[in-house]
């Protein structure tokens, strides 16, 4: 007896106590264990369970004995459970908790819950029909506080890259930072930012980040709406696949190539067409959720409202910097005006001299034709800075092209294809036709220079409804119907730099003395001031198309009187005349102007001058003033005071404005005589006459030297 203890003892087995206390044992560390503990059979069979089992799955005391494992499976993968479970019976093996396996359970009760489990054969001198032990684990805790985690690494994540736009003026870098921030979220092996190009036709990875990175960036794929990444693009919806090998699509087979098989799509939405693509993969089929896919696609929602954002302020500022540039020119070009009236008045005054020497006659006609020129120059810089006369009427377009054609024929050359294209009905639009010509025209030779070795031209004029279309257009262009005058090259186009610049004024690509940069910021000019707009699109080496917008028109408005049907009078007379100009010079031109044509002239520069000089001649026939006076004051202030003297005393002014570009605050009466400068001795005549006749009620009948007009 002793020696069968000894070698026990040898073998490293310590005596049992009695069987009864060895069960009681075993019972109670089965009942204690905080786990689910089920034995399996062969068959599927539920042999033993503790009571966490029959807690953790909704079962009362004995009611899982006896049942079928299948039935603690969820329905939807019952069926393959069972053959999962027939390859394990033939050959068991432990698997531990923990392998990474998204499990899911039944309850007796229906709901389902994520679960960890280990499987353990028990020992048996037939392993093939042993039984199994089952251990489950409720995982919904833990599971909540990951995805609890997530959700605020996540948050956390989204709000870096609303930061990170909002800081970053630099588009690519923006998107350098957007890429690196939201791919650690997403445990992204590869994740791009791929944007169209300006032609819509090639998407290109712009920022990369992942440890793909350097074999996506700057990578460039077409588009195309037949495969699914054009799809994604033209629907604005996220896609999610799980593997890239089973799709046929051109940025699918890019990634496949580096290995990646999980992919996810999510557009860059600007308004109501994409215009990018975020880009997630991994080499692991199958990795993302529909967690991960929401996250993406409120990423790609910031990146979509900062792209927006940062082209909305890119034409905001572009257009302050016009309306800057308008307003500089607008006062230059004033100012100017009155230095030609000096000028072109002196010039013409020297002209009705008998000069003996014919040199000095040569060099005055050369000083009046450089005054001619630098008023033309003006009424340019007029034009962009929106203080022209315009006569608006309404237009018929088919005609007004057709008429076009052959002026542009003539002026092109024969090596320009010229093609003119007009939808078959075509409303009226609003605006002043010599303008609008003038400004195709303009638009027409630049085309023209830009094709030295000839190239084509087309004037295609279509309906615009800028309430619909208005994402490929400023903001400024109010909702409303338009017709769009597209005006195209195949030249030589510009780069994105000179396009952001092409309409400031005497801005120009091209040589010294070969244009003078103020063609697109005239045509910039008169399409604001007509209420409409006008963008530009070039690519270099591919040709430029400007298109320029004007409303059209709502009702029917009167023909332009024709030019020629005016009457061409010089006035003379002998009435006494009040001039108020600040300018030394204008004033002594005007006066001597007046003098000439045999007026009685009393010229002052302010309004308390003015005053005086009614009070001392109460008999003065008109008032001749300037509109923007000095230090504030303004024509119809000095005409106010003077009314209150006296009250039938009729007005007219000047000014090198425009009548309808005069400042709010001064803004005439469209009843009221305007004359603006720079203005010949014979225009100021005219005025002159017009407004004392129209004043004496007198009308248009010649009139002697004493305030009769004469016609000529």
């Amino acid at each position: 007896m002793k020696r069968k203890a000894l070698a026990t003892r040898e073998r490293g087995i310590v005596a049992a106590p009695a069987s009864a206390a060895l069960d009681e044992s075993y019972r109670l560390l089965f009942e204690a264990a905080p786990d689910a503990i089920l034995v399996v059979d062969r068959a599927g069979i539920i042999r033993l369970n503790n009571s966490e089992a029959e807690r953790l799955l909704d079962a009362s005391v004995g009611e899982l004995c006896g049942l079928s494992v299948e039935k603690l499976i969820p329905l939807s993968a019952r069926k393959h459970h069972a053959k999962l479970r027939e390859s394990y019976a033939g050959t068991p093996r432990k698997r531990p908790m923990g392998m990474g396996l998204s499990l899911s359970a039944m309850k007796l009760s229906g709901r389902e819950f994520p679960v960890e489990i280990s499987l353990s054969p028990m020992k048996s001198e037939h392993p093939e029909s042993a039984d199994v032990i089952v251990i489950l684990r409720d995982v919904s805790e833990r599971l909540q506080a990951r995805r609890t985690e997530r959700e605020l690494v996540r948050a956390n994540a989204l709000a870096r890259v609303s930061a990170g736009v909002l800081r970053e003026l630099e588009l690519n870098a923006a998107l350098r930072e957007v890429a690196e921030i939201a791919s650690d979220p997403l445990a992204a092996e590869a994740f791009g930012i791929f944007m169209l190009d300006t032609e819509r036709e090639q998407l290109q990875c712009l920022a990369a980040a992942g440890v793909l990175r350097a074999s996506i960036q700057g990578r460039s794929i077409p588009r195309s709406d037949r495969l699914l990444s054009g799809q994604a693009l033209a629907s604005g919806t996220p896609v999610l696949i799980g593997d890239a090998r089973a799709v046929q699509d051109s940025l699918c087979e890019l990634l496949r190539e580096l290995g990646v098989r999980s992919l996810m799509m999510a557009p860059l939405n600007d308004r109501d067409r994409g215009n990018g693509l975020l880009v997630v993969g991994t080499r692991e089929p199958n990795c993302f959720t529909t967690e991960d896919i929401a996250f993406l696609e409120a990423i790609a929602n910031i990146v979509s409202n900062a792209l927006q954002r940062s082209a909305t302020e890119e034409k905001l500022m572009l257009s302050q910097r016009l309306e800057s540039l308008g307003q500089l020119t607008g006062g230059v070009a004033h100012d100017f005006n009155n230095l030609l009236t000096v000028m072109s008045g002196n010039l013409q005054i020297l002209g009705d001299s008998k000069l003996e020497d014919r040199y000095a006659e040569r060099a005055l006609a050369a000083a009046a034709r450089a005054a001619q020129r630098g008023t033309e120059l003006t009424g340019k810089l007029l034009a962009f800075s929106r203080r022209q006369t315009l006569r608006p009427e309404a237009i018929d377009v088919k005609k007004l092209l057709a008429s076009f054609r052959d002026l542009l024929a003539r002026t092109l050359g024969a090596n320009i294809e010229i093609i003119v294209r007009t939808e078959p009905k075509m409303p009226r639009i609003v605006a002043d036709s010599g303008q609008l010509e003038t400004a195709l025209l303009n638009l027409a030779v630049n085309a023209r220079d830009a094709m030295p070795n000839g190239g084509k031209l087309t004037i295609d004029a279509s309906r615009f409804d800028a309430a619909t279309d208005a994402s490929v257009l400023s903001p400024e262009l109010p909702a409303g119907q338009y017709v769009r005058f597209t005006v195209a090259d195949t030249g030589v186009g510009m780069s994105r730099e000179t396009l952001t610049r092409a309409f400031e004024p005497f801005f120009t690509t091209k040589g010294t003395g070969k244009g003078s940069g103020l063609g697109l910021s005239m045509v910039y000019g008169f399409a604001k001031q007509s209420q409409g707009h006008v963008s530009a699109y070039s690519e270099p080496g591919l040709g430029t198309a400007v298109n320029l917008y004007l409303p059209v028109s709502e009702a029917k408005l009167p023909k332009r009187a024709s030019a020629n049907a005016q009457p061409l009078v010089t006035a003379q007379g002998e009435e006494h005349i009040l001039i108020v100009e600040d300018d030394e010079g204008v004033r002594a031109v005007a006066e001597q102007f007046l003098r000439a044509l045999g007026y009685r002239v009393v010229a002052v520069d302010d309004r308390a001058g003015a005053v005086a000089a009614l009070k001392a001649n109460p008999g003065t026939n008109l008032l001749f003033t300037d509109v923007v006076l000095r230090g504030g004051e303004t024509g119809p202030k000095v005409a106010e005071a003077l009314h209150a003297i006296a009250p039938d005393l009729p007005v007219l002014y000047a000014s090198g404005y425009a009548r309808s570009a005069l400042p709010l605050q001064i803004a005439l009466d469209g009843e009221l005589a305007f004359l603006r400068k720079p203005y010949t001795r014979e225009g100021l005549g005219r005025a002159v006459r017009e407004v004392i006749d129209r004043a004496t009620n007198v009308g248009a009948k010649p009139k002697s030297r004493s305030g009769k007009l004469k016609r000529t």
